[in-house]
């Protein structure tokens, strides 16, 4: 068993999140491995306002479900259709299917993502 507190794991770029697991993205958000093994990733996510991933990406061997912690996050799937989601709001997206997740304007984002199954690599430029 392994318990963890999604607020007291997830850090902002400017809230020292230098901690084993920890990697601050190119665009400055920052993702926190919490788990990961030969079956699942669970990733706690930490976005600013303004910072946002580009385009659309996909992992062919593993479904993911985002489930938002704080803030507004604004999800796109594969046919450019957005959902803004809010705390306690949870999105899932088949294995293979393009797909898009950060804060929506204006909002600073936590998030945590569940992936699920062997191959988690992202394939981006959809």
């Amino acid at each position: 068993m392994k318990v963890f507190n999604v607020k007291e794991v997830g850090k902002f770029s400017d809230q020292n999140p230098n901690q084993p697991g920890s990697e601050v993205a190119e665009k400055g958000y920052v993702r926190h491995r919490v788990i990961n093994n030969d079956l699942c990733s669970v990733t706690v996510a930490c976005f600013r306002n303004g910072e946002v991933p580009e385009g659309l990406h996909r992992h062919p061997g593993a479904a993911e479900v985002y489930y938002v912690v704080e803030g507004e996050a604004l999800c796109t799937d594969a046919n450019g259709v957005q959902k803004k989601l809010g705390p306690g709001n949870a999105v899932y997206f088949d294995a293979g299917e393009p797909h898009n997740m950060h804060s929506a304007p204006g909002s600073d984002c936590m998030y945590y993502r569940v992936q699920i199954g062997a191959d988690r690599h992202a394939e981006r430029g959809f």
